[in-house]
């Protein structure tokens, strides 16, 4: 009579799974990759395996146009338990997996990463435990006018754009973060409009919400002042959590998340900015149909 039961290569299957468990572990705690990783992203590299890329076919062929060659994608990845402060743990979970996606791109010969986006996670039923994990991808880049470096350039903007910033003389240097958490507790009179038929704000909400949105700017402009730079193409994300009132707390309790991240820029005083006014024909404007000897008839 047949048994059933697990394949005979699951044992196999985990002590392979073990192997790469542990070759992270030690590898991460290095600060690097562990060495299957580094075989994979050489391969992709010298195009012994396939690439993937962020860019559209379009963007593809105007990339080469600007002497930009897509290496690959790259990725970083950092499960964080927060401590004392929520707020500085998020700053240090994105710029841990910012780190390690800069690992592998150092480890393909990029000079910078673009299209870089950032996603957070948390496991189903730890929303107030205290983990949560960040991820961020992107794609490694070569660009012909950059030398090699161990230090790549991380950007949120597309590979095309980055060309486009550097002959302005614009340099994207890497990306600035800006979080902030904070909790809000209603008491019975700030929160009895909310049980109301009418139409209406709620007041104590709005100016916390208000609140942890400037402090999360004011970060994302700090982390730029450390890097020397300003920021440009910031994306930004909010959440806001209720939580119950439970034996401890006779009130509802509110906990907002305010993230902001954007490309850090230095400029080269030295290259004039290609600004100017340009002449355009408008079809709206009586004033310059008036004036132009071009007219479109617009069906």
């Amino acid at each position: 009579m047949a048994r059933f039961g697990p394949p005979s290569g699951s044992a196999q299957d985990d002590a392979g799974s073990l192997a790469r468990q542990t070759a992270w572990n030690e590898a991460l705690t290095r600060g690097t990759v562990p060495a299957f990783v580094k075989e994979r992203l050489a391969e992709t590299m010298t195009g012994k395996r396939p690439w993937v890329s962020t860019a559209s076919p379009a963007g593809l062929l105007a990339q080469r146009s600007h002497g930009i060659r897509p290496l690959g994608l790259v990725s970083g990845n950092c499960w964080f338990q927060f401590g004392y402060s929520w707020t500085r743990g998020h700053y240090e979970g994105w710029h841990t997996a910012l780190d390690r996606l800069r690992v592998e791109a150092g480890l393909m010969g990029a000079n910078a990463v673009v299209d870089v986006t950032l996603r957070v996670r948390r496991m189903p039923g730890t929303e107030n435990e205290g983990h949560m994990d960040y991820g961020v991808m992107g794609t490694a880049v070569r660009l012909d006018r950059l030398r090699e470096s161990t230090n790549p350039a991380l950007a949120t903007v597309s590979a095309l754009e980055f060309a486009r910033l550097l002959e302005s003389g614009i340099v994207p240097v890497g990306l600035a973060i800006g979080a902030h958490y904070d909790w809000f507790v209603a008491n019975g009179y700030q929160t009895a409009n909310a049980a109301s038929f009418w139409n209406q704000e709620i007041a104590p909400l709005s100016s916390f919400l208000t609140r942890v949105r400037r402090q999360a700017l004011q970060e994302l402009r700090d982390d730029g002042v450390r890097l020397g730079s300003g920021v440009l193409a910031h994306t930004q994300h909010t959440e806001l959590y209720r939580v119950e009132p439970d034996e401890n707390n006779p009130y509802p309790r509110f906990l907002a998340r305010y993230i902001a991240l954007g490309t850090a820029i230095l400029h080269d005083s030295r290259t004039l900015r290609p600004f100017g006014v340009r002449p355009v024909t408008s079809v709206r404007n009586p004033r310059l149909l008036a004036a132009t000897n071009t007219v479109r008839e617009v069906l």
